[in-house]
């Protein structure tokens, strides 16, 4: 009863060496890697597969998949640190390395504190569909997340500035931990009014609106009606032009607000008091200052529509016995609903798996599918940096100690009656990783 879009197996270093086993030229290659740690064998002949499945499961994990299939994680650490992303981050880890690496934090007298491990070490197992390769790894510094949990309330840094418990654990109400200036002075070791507020409000018809606010000091390294980033200042709204790959469209009222490049920013604040600032619009009321910036769904779910128009065209093929893909899903038996029937289902499908499973697992298909998942991800790459570059970072550089950051995610709840999903929890999900890092 699983989904046909998603068949995903996992394969362990010890069923590769099974399958590796079945060609002369891998099995040699094997044997080879092997040989060492068999100084009694004469010939690399005498190494057995059962002996291959030893030396395998003495080894780090990941050992095999460095040398056969990927050089990820297969590097020094010297070599690491001309490398950048994931291969800089990921090794493999000794046996005995992971030995005392678990031993520590499970330890009575371990505190999270001091915990500086980062980077990522290899499971030594993959996960394909046929047509995409995926190396599995544990992030070490998500390691410790149950034990730290556990741990007295007095040895817990504070949830709202720290993410060591993981990314799901420190989202609370603010309200509940910062009530008075002390407090804030006591988190981040500032004043108030030097700490930079970004809001973020999710929704349906907007994925995001954000609003910054700055201090005054920020301000003034901003330059009035200089260009910036490609945006050029004009007096005219259809002059509007692209920003990097995102639009201004600068209006006085929200129902003016355009769609140009893919985001629209409307702006509360009227026009004299507006000027354009790489990419994001600026309003100007007495000595507060703050950024407005609101993303359209229907702009980020362009790649998503392309892939659905494509896909349901593709259905509407007739296959060699006249039935198409989509005719053959309308005449299955209704799964939901008074009629519903999980036996009458199966017996149905059975007639009609062969059909099935050669459309969905066609290398094309997932090709246009796994574009289709880029583009949108590309999409929410734009977005992030955008919110990120109000509070003056950006994405994959950390945020220096200076720059007191302060993100506020909504967490209400609403429905939805479009026939559109929303893209708020996935976008969510997306920032909150991409930041918790910074």
């Amino acid at each position: 009863m699983s989904s046909f879009e998603d068949k995903f197996i996992s394969i362990s270093e010890l069923d590769l060496t099974k399958i590796f086993w079945q060609d002369d030229a891998l099995q040699y290659q094997l044997r080879m890697y092997a040989q060492a740690d068999f100084p009694s064998a004469e010939y690399i002949e005498q190494i057995s597969q059962p002996d291959i499945g030893m030396w395998v499961s003495r080894k780090g994990p990941g050992h095999l998949i460095t040398k056969l299939i990927t050089d990820i994680g297969g590097y020094t650490p010297g070599e690491r640190k001309r490398l950048k992303d994931y291969r800089r981050s990921t090794l493999v880890m000794p046996l005995d390395k992971i030995r005392e690496h678990i031993e520590a934090i499970r330890d009575d007298t371990f505190d999270p504190n001091t915990y500086k491990e980062s980077g990522y070490v290899l499971r030594g197992s993959i996960r394909t569909d046929g047509f995409r390769l995926q190396l599995l790894a544990f992030k070490l510094n998500e390691l410790n997340a149950v034990k730290y949990r556990r741990l007295p309330a007095d040895k817990l840094p504070p949830r709202i500035t720290s993410t060591l418990g993981g990314t799901d654990y420190y989202l609370t109400e603010i309200r509940n931990v910062v009530k008075t200036k002390q407090d804030v002075s006591d988190l981040w070791g500032c004043d108030p009014n030097q700490i930079k507020i970004l809001g973020l409000d999710l929704g349906q018809a907007f994925v995001i609106g954000a609003s910054a606010l700055l201090p005054n000091r920020e301000l003034s390294t901003m330059d009035r009606g200089k260009r910036v980033d490609s945006a050029v200042v004009k007096s005219s709204p259809s002059d509007t032009e692209r920003t990097g790959g995102i639009a201004v469209a600068e209006k006085s009222s929200p129902s003016d607000t355009e769609r140009t490049g893919g985001i629209a920013v409307a702006e509360k604040s009227s026009p004299s008091d507006t000027e354009r600032t790489g990419g994001i619009a600026v309003a100007e009321k007495s000595s507060t200052k703050f950024y407005n910036l609101a993303v359209k769904q229907k702009a980020v779910y362009q790649p998503t529509l392309k892939y659905r128009r494509w896909m349901e065209q593709r259905k509407s093929v007739p296959l060699d016995d006249s039935r198409s893909i989509s005719s053959i899903e309308s005449n299955l038996p209704h799964l939901r609903g008074s009629a519903a029937s999980i036996a009458d289902y199966v017996d149905k499908l059975q007639d009609v798996e062969t059909h099935l499973d050669s459309f969905y697992g066609n290398v094309v298909l997932k090709k246009h599918k796994w574009n289709a998942g880029k583009a949108r991800d590309e999409e929410y790459k734009q977005i992030a940096s955008r919110l990120l570059k109000q509070v003056g970072g950006s994405l994959g550089a950390r945020r220096d100690d200076s720059n007191k950051v302060v993100i506020g995610v909504g967490l209400g709840q609403f429905s939805t009656k479009t026939r559109l999903s929303s893209l708020h929890e996935s976008f969510q999900s997306y920032f909150v990783q991409k930041v918790s890092g910074q």
